[in-house]
């Protein structure tokens, strides 16, 4: 659990009144997305001093804090932003699709957040999830028609269509996944630019501490052993187009919360691919901790903006817990290559 900081705050009144500039939204087929209130509160990235623009090798672009009522709102842990930036989709832990519409000024930052929806999940018989069902971790686009969706408690990847009224089909897991912990499951999936899945569990682990992981084609499985920087546990992954890979990690204990954001770089993906149960490790990115704005980050999300540069964005699971925050954060990869 995360405790809420004291020191997030609006950056400006003049920038928090830009938050209100939305995009419109399109609906997702025909399913009823029902709509709900959340406020968009801007945060900078470290409240103690509000120009600093730099962590590692991101630079901070934007801020938000997303506050509800709403009792569906929460629990975000699977993030994918459309390619022009417009629509932002999650999965939460309480099997919930969560959508809304994306604002950006002419800067490519992140001004506005609205037209939320939550729509129920669908389970293949075409019934909304429930119970041990609708632990939803994971969430990768796996082409304009289709989104792959990893859960835990009873461990699997469904893949659904763009439409909400439309089952999803059942994808073939790796067989060891069913005897991952209740809540260790695949939290981290993306699809590779070769079309290759990538899955890496959060606390599945092997005997020297490493954790267990998968590249996924065809309905097989090659293992691997992902290992994660001290203390940490992966949460989502995100594919770049020059087959690198982005593996964002998350830890707390007495001290608080914190993320890191690593680099899986292709060669070191091909290597591992070639082996069974190789070793992989990703090369440190960014490290986000207090003072900066940071909660339970469980969503990662990427996007090129129209001069080529890569966006990330950022998304924690609150847990439905009055004491932690959503929060939405974008960066631009500084030595994007």
């Amino acid at each position: 659990m995360s405790w809420r900081s004291p020191n997030a705050s609006p950056i400006s009144r003049a920038f928090a009144a830009a938050f209100v500039l939305a995009m419109p939204l399109a609906p997702a087929g025909n399913a009823p997305a029902d709509p709900i209130g959340v406020r968009a509160l801007p945060v900078a990235l470290n409240p103690e001093k509000p120009r600093m623009t730099t962590v590692g090798k991101l630079a901070f672009m934007s801020g938000l804090e997303l506050v509800s009522d709403e009792g569906r709102f929460g629990g975000l842990s699977g993030l994918e932003v459309s390619p022009d930036g417009r629509r932002l989709r999650a999965v939460s832990d309480r099997g919930h699709w969560i959508t809304a519409a994306l604002a950006h000024d002419s800067a490519e930052r992140l001004v506005g957040a609205s037209r939320w929806r939550a729509t129920a999940m669908l389970t293949p018989a075409g019934r909304p999830v429930r119970r041990y069902q609708r632990d939803a971790e994971g969430l990768a686009r796996r082409s304009r028609n289709a989104f792959l969706v990893s859960f835990e408690g009873r461990h699997r990847i469904w893949r659904y269509p763009p439409a909400f009224d439309v089952p999803p089909t059942r994808m073939a897991s790796p067989p060891s996944l069913k005897d991952a912990p209740v809540n260790g499951g695949l939290e981290a999936i993306t699809v590779l630019a070769d079309g290759q899945i990538l899955g890496v569990t959060e606390r599945y682990a092997n005997g020297d501490g490493s954790l267990k992981g998968w590249f996924m084609e065809n309905g097989a499985a090659h293992e691997i052993a992902y290992v994660p920087g001290d203390g940490f546990s992966p949460t989502d992954l995100a594919a770049m187009p020059n087959g690198d890979a982005l593996l964002l990690e998350r830890s707390f204990n007495l001290l608080g919360m914190r993320a890191r954001l690593v680099r899986l770089g292709k060669g070191r993906l091909q290597e591992a691919r070639r082996r069974a149960g190789a070793r992989l490790h990703g090369d440190l990115l960014a490290a986000l901790e207090r003072p900066l704005s940071v909660d339970n980050f469980e969503g990662l999300a990427l996007r090129r903006d129209r001069a080529g540069r890569t966006l990330l964005y950022l998304v924690s699971d609150d847990n439905f817990v009055p004491l932690q925050r959503t929060l939405l954060l974008q960066f631009r990869l500084i030595d994007d290559l």
